[in-house]
């Protein structure tokens, strides 16, 4: 294993990924002596790849990324492709992973990379690199897409983990932490998101003794604050529509036990709550055991017949009522908005704009997104979202006030180049 290598190109946006990528490899007992390395992003990658590709037999680089990195990363890879080429390397695999790989496998091959993860990688990457360090055939891997001379092979999604004990959250060994991933799955397929279209409809979740290890892993290393990656804040424990509260409490108890409530933190970044998921029972249970001034809530239209047509499974009310709770209880209400998805319509933008400002005046702030298609799921190929002039007024506005933050002109950018990208060539090739 000495003459292998394994590097992953890392940025802020895949830590996540990354550090529960490397924490199976570190479980998995086939790669004790493996070197592993995380490569910066992206000035000088070409370099640091060539660097490892002459000290190694073998060499595979792994990206993890979003669909809004696509394009940036569709370059790099074209840039890298002509480096070695022109440098007669040949030992070095290109293999990617994350959201987008995963829903849409096919356009991230012609990329240029030589095998895609499908699906939860933690399941594939230990068959994968002693598949490739070994010179072996990839048929036998669940959840890979490959090339195998000019023909694409894909072998089925991998399987979906059952346990989620069975891997850690993130790399103890590589000293690489992030938050820690108590739950996947979700039941409400909402159109825009990948949540339930890569990872199912069933809700899977850590054990509490689980989390409460890791957490306790966490503070040995001196990194005591601990997150939670989940689809609902207030879902643990539950099948996402009838929630179990009282798993929930034990399991911050527990975690509290361990780093105290002065590290912990739900319901706010980098998970938000449903605001059908939002009670005075689950507020207090934020204030109870979390240290966050603040819970995060899905709103995402204030139009109900956009909230049906995304499939989002709840009221406008709704969206009023987890707000005045939230505030009652001292807390700052932070409310996700989707604008331009797909469908809406001048009198859906109204709405939405009038409970916008209704939730300003209630003191809510405002957390802005443009629709960005995203791959794999309903809407992967419906026009992207943009603002009108008089939602970006209305931002601009509660801006200067204080009560909107979010990236919704960065997302739109994004969005339209990649839009626009894919009408000219087709596809990314």
């Amino acid at each position: 294993m000495a003459d292998n290598a394994l590097a992953f190109v890392f940025e802020h946006d895949n830590l996540q990924s990354l550090s529960a990528l490397i924490g199976a490899i570190e479980v998995d007992g086939r790669f004790g002596d493996l070197e592993i390395r995380l490569l910066k992003s992206w000035a000088g990658l070409t370099e640091q790849i060539e660097a490892l590709a002459v000290h190694h037999d073998n060499l595979v680089v792994g990206f993890s990324f979003t669909t809004p990195r696509a394009l940036e990363v569709f370059d790099t890879v074209q840039q890298i492709r002509t480096y070695l080429q022109s440098r007669d390397l040949d030992n070095v695999t290109l293999v990617a992973g994350g959201p987008h790989p995963s829903g849409d496998w096919r356009q991230t091959l012609q990329m240029g990379f030589d095998v895609v993860v499908v699906g939860e990688g933690e399941a594939s990457i230990g068959d994968l690199l002693a598949s490739l360090y070994n010179g072996c055939d990839l048929s036998h891997v669940g959840g890979l897409a490959y090339r195998s001379g000019s023909t694409a092979r894909f072998t089925g999604c991998s399987a979906q983990i059952e346990d989620m004990d069975d891997f850690p959250p993130f790399a103890e060994q590589f000293n690489l932490f992030s938050s820690i991933e108590i739950t996947r799955g979700c039941p409400w397929a909402c159109r825009y998101c990948q949540t339930s279209f890569l990872f199912g409809g069933r809700m899977r979740h850590r054990s509490v003794d689980g989390i409460v290890r890791w957490a306790e892993v966490s503070r040995r290393h001196e990194r005591p604050e601990i997150r939670f990656i989940t689809p609902d804040a207030f879902a643990y424990g539950s099948d996402g529509r009838h929630l179990r509260l009282d798993l929930l409490a034990e399991m911050l108890k527990g975690v509290n036990a361990v780093v105290g409530k002065e590290h912990t933190y739900l319901g706010s970044f980098p998970s938000e709550a449903r605001p059908d998921s939002v009670s005075r029972e689950a507020i207090e249970l934020v204030r109870h055991f979390a240290t966050n001034d603040n819970v995060l809530i899905g709103a995402q239209s204030g139009s109900q017949r956009m909230l049906n047509l995304a499939h989002r499974g709840h009221t406008v009310d709704d969206i009023y009522r987890a707000v005045r709770i939230t505030l009652d209880a001292g807390l700052i209400a932070n409310v996700d908005f989707i604008f331009g998805m797909p469908g809406e319509m001048a009198e859906d933008r109204r709405q939405t704009l009038k409970v916008v400002e209704e939730l300003a005046a209630m003191g809510a702030r405002i957390h802005s997104h443009a629709f960005m298609p995203l791959a794999g799921t309903p809407w992967a190929d419906s026009p992207p979202g943009s603002l009108d002039e008089r939602t970006r007024v209305l931002l601009e506005r509660l801006t200067g006030k204080g009560q909107h933050f979010g990236q919704w002109r960065t997302q739109q950018d994004a969005a339209k180049a990649i839009a626009d990208f894919r009408d000219a060539n087709g596809a990314l090739r």
